[in-house]
């Protein structure tokens, strides 16, 4: 029984559900090639992977239409229902290229501890056109249809580090979230995996809000508590500040140009030694620093349990750091003090650099540990 009839660029396609056969069949009035026929299922490969599309499948991408000019109904292969049925594929078929991790040996040698890997990504118009090809030429079951997988380099490797000069880690921040709720660890992580493996260039300023972009639901991010005016307040994004403060910590110890930097309004239990944290919010408070190195440098988070830290590794041009602090002074009766942190920047050719960073808390909010009614 004939199911299936398709009028394809001059070739009629018959589909026989009994046989499971494809039969591509040439009309008269046309120089195509004799008949072929292809019996079972098709048989799609991307890399290690390989999918069987039946018959019964196969049915569904034949549509029928109205032929205004013969003035009858008439059949196709719709190649939107083969793009759908790669879009689908396709989450199993793609992958994240993953940037390798580095570790320092005594002797001052990076070595990878975590090697980079290649992701892939299906090609789908390409592999769209393979099948629509196969199908009205010579495939058969003995012939299994190559999909186009095209591969995605990581963006850090260790040959791209050496070529770049990167073989010292210049500065390590830390911080402890422990206890924190399950919306604020996933906004830390969302946070984090976005900051991996950043490459700044000799001169490249980095802008916190600029590399996160867009802190909402659309973008992957849970309700939390943050800081709004004296009050704590459940918004996407809160805990972003968690990565903020850790990145500021590395760059102070890097001794890397901080261009913009500003305190929490009230002390944070995440944040200890109070006066060592960088709040952002986007469109109002941004954290900035600027790569002052003659050299590529490269960040580099990691999360072990409840602990973040950052590396940033560089060229060690001969700049000395010593960070005195944070100390906290002034304190008020109603919990309000002040604190500063010093840092010392002491260059080749002999001269110094001496920053105090201040910052001022008011006291925590009468109830601290409320929970967000959005979570």
């Amino acid at each position: 029984m004939v199911l299936g009839l398709a009028f394809i660029a001059g070739q009629l396609l018959f589909y026989n559900q009994q046989g499971q056969t494809f039969i591509f069949f040439t009309p008269r009035n046309t120089n195509a090639k004799t008949p072929q026929f292809a019996k079972g299922n098709l048989v799609l490969v991307a890399g290690d992977k390989e999918f069987t599309v039946k018959p019964q499948e196969f049915e569904t991408w034949i549509e029928s239409y109205f032929r205004l000019w013969t003035k009858r109904r008439e059949y196709r292969i719709s190649r939107e229902k083969i793009e759908l049925y790669l879009e689908n594929i396709a989450k199993e078929i793609n992958t994240t290229p993953i940037n390798a991790r580095f570790s320092i040996k005594d002797t001052g040698e990076i070595t990878e501890f975590v090697p980079s890997k290649k992701g892939q990504v299906l090609n789908i118009p390409e592999s769209q056109e393979i099948i629509v090809s196969a199908l009205l030429s010579n495939y058969s079951p003995e012939k299994s249809i190559e999909l186009v997988v095209d591969e995605i380099e990581p963006q850090i490797t260790l040959d791209k580090v050496n070529n770049l000069g990167i073989n010292t880690l210049l500065g390590r921040g830390e911080s402890n979230f422990a206890g924190s709720s399950h919306s604020r660890v996933h906004n830390i992580k969302r946070g984090v995996n976005i900051l991996k493996g950043i490459l700044l260039k000799p001169g490249e300023e980095f802008s916190f809000n600029r590399v996160i972009g867009t802190v909402g639901a659309s973008s992957g991010y849970l309700p939390e508590l943050v800081i709004k005016g004296g009050k704590l307040v459940p918004e996407y994004g809160g805990g972003l500040c968690q990565v903020s403060t850790t990145l500021f910590r590395a760059v102070m110890a890097a001794g890397l140009a901080v261009l913009e930097r500003h305190p929490h309004s009230m002390p944070v239990r995440y944040y200890n030694p109070q006066g060592f944290d960088a709040t952002i919010y986007p469109g109002v408070s941004d954290f900035r620093f600027k790569n002052d190195t003659p050299s590529y440098i490269l960040l580099q988070p990691e999360i072990s349990d409840s602990k973040l830290s950052f590396e940033i590794y560089g060229t060690d041009d001969g700049r000395k750091v010593k960070i005195d602090g944070p100390y906290e002074y002034g304190f008020e009766a109603n919990g309000a003090f002040k604190t500063v942190l010093r840092r010392t920047i002491t260059y080749p050719n002999g001269t110094e650099k001496k920053e105090s960073y201040y910052s001022s808390y008011k006291p925590p909010p009468p109830s601290p540990l409320i929970r967000n009614p959005l979570e």
